[in-house]
């Protein structure tokens, strides 16, 4: 199926990712911009709004759809991409092949509970994350309210789901009505994948439910390791971390490392996939950051650009991060909101990354 349909993808058949703000997507990729206000968690049936209708039929045809272009632009460099996945993965996801007889039925979703988080990432926002609000303030930034008890979790049936993908925030931090809905399932049925940041572990009474399902999967959103984690996951703490992702690891067969690639990191990505593949072999993956703008590799100085792809050799996904480096960026545009930042917070990169410092030190003015 997936060798004759080059743009079509399963997913919106039987697939939801609700954001925390109360936003509603097709998938959690899909870009955002090309969404209607009103698809969101207020809607009476958003599973069925027009707009997920209308997507469906153009699935069918084939026709390229432009939310999509996430996944579009990785097969074109050769990468695996989400839409491939989901065809490939569609025993364990729930996703049926297109069909207009077939009723669409939600087998699979991506839930943000909601915006409570322990940490502000530097690349992290207020709408998804509550630690966030006392920065935002100081910027002028709207603060929104976090929806952990949204209509959407409260109304949804959540009985016929077979894989569910749990992000905030931070999850850990709403383990009640974590528990409240993985008690609604089918947990023999029931694939659970959790995104966390390690900073906390599930209690006893959330362990013992996903202990009985049929697979629990467990991301675990870490960047970088020592000090370096430590500002770009701002609020959480490399010792505490580090326990938890060792614990994680052994307890959970199916646990992975996710890594953001952004320009704060990347000339230490190989020595991160170094470090976790002494843990657990093939257990790390980067992923390109897609904001905010400002921490985009592409605003590295032009002559250090390099010395950063010779360093990024052998990753997976090569090609993705050379195309990023290959734009024209303006080193000025990261040092103007840099300093922005290092200032509220009262730290400065340098001493969590002096090799990168090091590299680009004489064009900072």
């Amino acid at each position: 199926m997936v060798d004759k349909m080059k743009h079509a993808c399963p997913l919106p058949f039987n697939h939801m990712a609700v954001r925390p703000d109360g936003q509603i997507f097709p998938c959690c990729i899909f870009r955002w911009d090309d969404v209607p206000e009103d698809l969101n968690i207020y809607h009476k049936d958003p599973f069925n709004h027009p707009y997920m209708k209308k997507l469906r039929q153009d699935m069918i045809q084939d026709k390229p759809v432009a939310g999509c272009s996430h996944c579009y632009d990785r097969e074109k460099n050769n990468a695996s991409s989400f839409r491939l996945e989901a065809w490939d993965e569609q025993e364990e996801y729930g996703t049926t092949s297109l069909s207009q007889e077939q009723d669409p039925i939600l087998r699979y979703i991506d839930l943000s509970i909601s915006n409570t988080c322990n940490n502000k990432c530097r690349m992290c926002v207020p709408a998804l994350s509550t630690h966030w609000y006392s920065d935002a303030k100081k910027l002028g930034l709207e603060i929104p309210k976090g929806i952990i008890r949204n209509p959407f979790i409260e109304n949804t049936d959540f009985s016929t789901l077979n894989y569910i993908k749990l992000l905030g925030g931070e999850p850990l931090m709403e383990q009640d009505v974590l528990i409240k809905i993985l008690k609604q399932c089918n947990l023999e049925n029931l694939t659970v994948h959790l995104i966390t940041n390690a900073t906390l572990r599930p209690n006893e009474e959330l362990f013992d439910l996903f202990s009985k399902c049929k697979q629990v999967k467990v991301t675990l959103s870490i960047d970088a390791y020592g000090e370096l984690n430590d500002f770009l996951r701002k609020g959480s703490n490399w010792k505490t971390t580090f326990k938890n992702l060792l614990w994680f690891l052994d307890i959970f067969p199916k646990a992975s490392v996710h890594s953001v690639l952004s320009i704060y990191n990347i000339n230490k990505a190989k020595e991160f996939v170094y470090f976790c593949n002494q843990l657990k072999q093939d257990c790390q993956k980067y992923f390109l950051i897609d904001g905010p703008d400002y921490m985009m590799p592409r605003h590295l100085p032009e002559q250090v650009k390099p010395k950063i792809l010779e360093s990024l050799e052998d990753i997976e996904s090569f090609e993705v991060y050379e195309k990023e480096l290959g734009k024209k960026g303006d080193f000025n545009i990261f040092l103007e909101q840099d300093k922005i930042m290092n200032n509220l917070r009262n730290e400065h990169w340098k001493d969590a990354n002096p090799d990168l410092h090091n590299l680009v030190k004489e064009y900072i003015i």
